[in-house]
């Protein structure tokens, strides 16, 4: 029987060490994985990954805890199109940078998901059973024109602002206010889609709009949109968000939507271009809804989702 060396044991134990990581690759066969080289060092796959960020030089480093800055009955609904604004029971409040609250409004139906979006100097707010909007830290309703042919957007599960006209979906109805004004036009001001819309994202261009697949709204205006099939899968809902293109490529001009979709983490640029980013290395169990955000550390930023 020969006896390795202790040479040939050192030499196992640096051809094994790794230090440079791309992220996780779950479909692949764990003993197949391949590294790529960047910067003149070998950067690994990993087949399971928990509680650990990858920065920009591939380093590997664990998940920071958290505090507990507030309690409540029920929180949930913190925004990341309205900074602050979250549900806690049946109450709309708003945490501040010194982390005081202020209840903006109370009555509001229990574990009923909130959708915002920002409209020049208010923050419009809905959860399928109530609508309103904030400003200047005052809580008001929606009010009936009084004009023919209008009324006033319904709640709704989403909301979006775009090209000075506010967005609602019900169900399979999306509704389209008059510009600079949160009224509809009974005639004209909705479209219609083949499932419950799950996602309702703008972007410079147009609108993502998905219901069992994602559609691009093309165009400036509800007159001259084009509707268009652009990916073939449902996103999950509550998970997009809107980013500027350059924090993710300088070759990417404008601002983006990032969704968790049924098989993988979307991207849709202003023309309506999708492109799924884990599709080839990851899977999972796709859910009705979750949560999306972008969290910056170390001049990274990270794409966040929770499922359930």
């Amino acid at each position: 029987m020969t006896v390795p060396s202790a040479k040939r044991i050192m030499d196992v134990a640096q051809y094994q060490t790794m230090t440079r990581f791309l992220g996780l690759d779950n479909i692949s066969d764990p003993t197949r994985l391949i590294p790529i080289v960047a910067n003149h060092e070998y950067v690994y796959l990993l087949q399971q990954a928990n509680n650990v960020d990858i920065d920009n030089t591939y380093g590997l480093s664990s998940r920071s805890g958290y505090n507990d800055i507030i309690s409540g009955s029920n929180i949930h609904s913190l925004s990341d199109d309205a900074p602050g604004f979250f549900v806690d029971g049946d109450t709309l409040k708003k945490l501040n940078a010194d982390y005081s609250i202020i209840s903006l409004r109370s009555g509001l139906t229990l574990g009923a998901r909130m959708s915002y979006t920002s409209f020049n100097d208010r923050i419009y707010y809905t959860n399928g059973y109530e609508i309103g909007y904030i400003q200047d830290i005052i809580n008001y309703s929606l009010v009936n024109p009084m004009l023919e042919f209008k009324f006033p957007l319904p709640p709704g599960q989403f909301i979006e602002c775009f090209m000075s006209c506010l967005y609602v979906t019900v169900d399979d109805i999306l509704y389209i206010s008059d510009p600079l004004c949160d009224y509809y036009d009974v005639r004209t001001g909705y479209r219609r889609f083949n499932r419950r819309i799950t996602m309702l994202r703008a972007v410079d261009d147009g609108l993502y709009v998905s219901d069992d697949r994602v559609w691009f709204m093309k165009g400036k205006s509800n007159e001259d949109f084009e509707r268009i099939e652009v990916y073939s899968h449902r996103a999950i809902s509550y998970t997009d968000v809107c980013i500027n293109g350059q924090d993710i490529s300088d070759e990417i001009k404008g601002n983006v939507a990032i969704w968790t979709g049924e098989n993988g983490i979307c991207i849709g640029d202003n023309n309506g271009v999708v492109t799924n980013l884990t599709e080839s290395r990851y899977t999972f169990t796709p859910t009705n809804q979750g949560a999306g955000f972008i969290r910056s550390k170390n001049n990274v930023r990270h794409y966040i989702n929770s499922l359930y």
